[in-house]
């Protein structure tokens, strides 16, 4: 007897061309059908939304549904490209990426995922920082912030651990960390400590224990200080970069990112 799968994919066997043509862009979510909870939130076009249930890449996703009797329903379609990566966001973000099997919040999750309105309103239309007058070191939390976004225990620790290529002299100076994704400050700490990778403990990213790299304890910074930095856009490299005036120096940052005295 063909198993309840192989059953209900005879329902719709495929998606011809005039239907996927119709379809274009979409989102969809795969749910229990005895709990009728949300398990999966994906996009596509074409079979995907039938061709991924049976070759999933993501082994929890396949694990699901070899086990448990699963249902897939279309959220929208008829969607460009930039807006079913809208509604994606939007949905994962509704649902709580700890509560689906989803590996990620979505690949437009840092440009149009759920925000603070407060982080929102300083970015849109955002201004660069065109100088700064305090130590800033500035790292990019870009991977941590596509899973867990504007999660206050997540920005904390992915800011303040775990970094490489910072010189110690650096480290003594700096007054903040700045957590910056895609160009844009997200995140803003003060720096009471710096210790060796792995000295404290993380909730949110697991084991830190990198040999070679340290990591800093400190506290979100002061509103004002906020006000100065969140929202608004520095260049982050893959290493950490540094402004403010060190050794005396003020920087000032143009509008091709390059620092000048």
């Amino acid at each position: 007897m063909a198993s309840w799968e192989e059953q209900h994919m005879n329902i719709i066997p495929r998606i011809s061309k005039t239907q996927s043509d119709l379809l274009g862009n979409y989102v969809y979510v795969y749910y229990d059908t005895e709990t009728e909870e949300p398990f999966y939130i994906g996009r596509g076009r074409g079979n995907r939304v039938l061709s991924h249930a049976k070759s999933s890449h993501n082994d929890l996703v396949r694990d699901r549904i070899e086990r448990e009797k699963y249902d897939f329903d279309i959220l929208a379609y008829g969607l460009d490209d930039e807006t079913a990566k809208k509604v994606e966001a939007a949905a994962i973000d509704l649902i709580g990426i700890d509560n689906l099997l989803n590996k990620s919040r979505g690949s437009g999750a840092t440009k149009y995922g759920r925000v603070n309105v407060r982080t929102l309103l300083r970015s849109i239309a955002s201004e660069d920082i065109t100088e700064v007058h305090h130590n800033l070191i500035v790292v990019s939390i870009k991977q941590t912030y596509e899973q867990y976004g504007d999660d206050i225990q997540a920005l904390h620790e992915s800011t303040r651990g775990v970094w490489w290529g910072i010189s110690s002299e650096k480290a003594d100076q700096a007054e903040y960390v700045v957590g910056v994704v895609e160009g844009r400050v997200v995140y803003v700490m003060t720096v009471a400590a710096w210790l060796p990778a792995g000295s404290t403990e993380y909730f949110v990213r697991g084991d830190n224990t990198v040999e070679g790299r340290i990591e800093f304890v400190g506290r979100t910074a002061s509103e004002d200080i906020q006000d100065l930095y969140l929202g608004r856009r520095i260049r982050a490299g893959e290493s950490p970069m540094y402004y403010g005036p060190f050794h005396d120096k003020v920087f000032l940052v143009d509008s091709e990112w390059r620092a000048e005295e």
